[in-house]
């Protein structure tokens, strides 16, 4: 409960890059689709709402070593990988830390503008599932074999969103964030 506390007293965000109205209105396109200019989707939004949404930052450090029959102390290739995680959905996505460089946050004491999204992701279950994706999903891909990782930080952070909650044409309702 005090680290609850402590964390609607301070936390990391990303910076407001876009108004409410124009990501709003892309997510909405965004949702329709569209072939030859024709919306390909019928919902209606029934409500919309200002939240924070829970993401992690996790860069690892990885080491692909040569053949394993000959014993050498230098590895074959090493770097940096980086992974957003989203906690509200649960999953991985890659983030290109040589092109983009680190994630910049802003700092900031309360969150009264907007609600927070608590998500029942623990730490271990973030690291394992980001580690997982890693193995599979880069080193696998890329250099056919699975390398050594090492944490070398993780930063949890939110994102200023608007929820939307969107009925489908069946009945079926879905949340989305713009």
């Amino acid at each position: 409960r005090l680290q609850s506390d402590n964390m609607k007293n301070k936390f990391n965000h990303t910076d407001i890059v876009r108004n409410r109205e124009d990501a709003i209105n892309e997510k909405v396109k965004l949702l329709h689709g569209s072939i030859f200019g024709k919306p390909l989707i019928k919902f209606d939004i029934n409500s919309m709402r200002d939240v924070w949404v829970p993401y992690c930052y996790l860069v690892y450090h990885f080491e692909l070593s040569g053949n394993t029959r000959v014993k050498t102390k230098k590895s074959l290739r090493d770097g940096k990988v980086a992974i957003v995680f989203d906690l509200n959905e649960e999953h991985p996505m890659q983030y290109d830390i040589y092109e983009n460089g680190d994630l910049d946050f802003v700092h900031k004491k309360a969150c009264e503008d907007r609600e927070m999204i608590h998500t029942a992701m623990s730490s271990s279950d973030t690291m394992e599932r980001a580690e997982q994706h890693i193995q599979m999903r880069i080193m696998k891909r890329f250099y056919g074999k699975k390398g050594n990782l090492t944490l070398l930080s993780m930063q949890r952070f939110y994102r200023p969103a608007v929820e939307l909650e969107v009925i489908y044409k069946r009945g079926s309702i879905n949340k989305r964030y713009a």
